[in-house]
């Protein structure tokens, strides 16, 4: 074992407040750009709905908390009306009630949590995102389902019908769905759960989201550390020059590293990998976290980033098991595309 990896990785001296401790922060990417311009796109078009997919850890989620609203309110110039859920399992058959009480509390009604029946539920959410809509100068909302894969059919169909409702009070509702690729092969795996009706509304379009693909794409996202990061705010300070102040003075800097890390994610890779050659954010913000604060606790910045080191950090990210789950479900989708 390495000397610096027997100290704890958070060292006496740094703020335990800091985001790069509490792992409140979130790094911008090419793939969220992408996905940020696939929806804006749709929501132009104002389509239905669409699915945004890919494997799970590769960043989907931290898009849609962090940078998705601002983001599409920036491209489109002014605030675009949006609720994000987090799917959350409704249960049985007879819990349209619950369904809505979910979307309710997605959507900040005050009285999301107030015993209702099912029906004054639904009325209670259409009034919601009328009026949502209406704050946003237009006629339309967005409504981002992140975890989508996990839509029941029944829910599919509720949704459906608070569509159809939303329709006859001349208000569009563009459904999004952020769904994980694990749970099935291609987003059309996930539209037949929920019938052909439920496919043609809201899933005729779909683009993927990619993980980290190349070494310039890597240096991207690993630059937010040294300038795209900033604490304690009005500071100037990025995570890198505020944690690694003397490293810093010396010319370290994250971004110079992203070589090494792509090598070692590359190198550990499952045997017999059939995926993609994209590799997830989950593995990328964990080591480089690893890394900065290895080096922000007094460790040598050339000890921490030897390739050695940077292969043991990857390993220790369960990067092998997660991309081993990548490679498990890639040939079944080669063979739909090619189909």
């Amino acid at each position: 074992m390495d000397a610096h990896t027997s100290a704890p990785l958070v060292a006496a001296h740094l703020p335990r407040t800091h985001p790069l401790v509490t792992r409140d922060y979130s790094l911008f990417t090419p793939a969220i750009a992408q996905m940020v311009e696939s929806i804006a796109g749709w929501v132009d078009d104002q389509v239905d709905g669409a699915t945004i997919f890919g494997p799970s850890r590769f960043g989907k989620s931290s898009a849609v908390d962090h940078w998705l609203q601002s983001l599409l309110s920036e491209r489109h110039g002014g605030y675009v009306p949006m609720v994000v859920w987090s799917h959350t399992d409704s249960g049985g058959s007879q819990s349209v009630g619950r369904f809505h009480a979910h979307l309710l509390q997605a959507s900040r009604h005050p009285l999301a949590r107030a015993a209702r029946s099912p029906l004054d539920r639904q009325h209670m959410l259409i009034e919601r995102w009328a009026e949502l809509a209406a704050q946003g100068g237009g006629r339309f909302l967005v409504l981002v389902i992140d975890e989508a894969q996990g839509m029941t059919q029944r829910e599919w169909m509720w949704l459906v019908e608070l569509h159809s409702l939303l329709d006859k009070e001349r208000v569009r509702l563009c459904v999004f769905s952020i769904a994980s690729l694990q749970f099935f092969d291609e987003p059309v795996g996930m539209a037949m759960s929920g019938g052909a009706h439920v496919a043609a509304r809201f899933m005729l379009a779909a683009e993927p989201f990619h993980g980290v693909r190349d070494v310039e794409e890597l240096k991207f996202v690993m630059s937010g550390y040294d300038q795209g990061t900033e604490w304690p705010k009005g500071s100037g300070l990025s995570f890198t020059a505020g944690l690694a102040a003397e490293a810093w003075e010396d010319g370290f800097r994250m971004a110079d590293h992203a070589e090494g890390l792509l090598t070692a994610m590359t190198d550990e890779l499952p045997g017999k990998y059939e995926g993609p050659i994209e590799f997830p954010m989950k593995t990328v913000a964990q080591a480089s976290r690893h890394v900065l604060l290895r080096v922000a606790g007094g460790a040598d910045p050339d000890d921490v980033t030897s390739p050695q080191s940077w292969r043991n950090i990857v390993a220790g990210c369960g990067h092998r098991a997660l991309m081993a789950v990548v490679s498990a479900v890639a040939p079944r989708i080669r063979h739909r595309q090619a189909g």
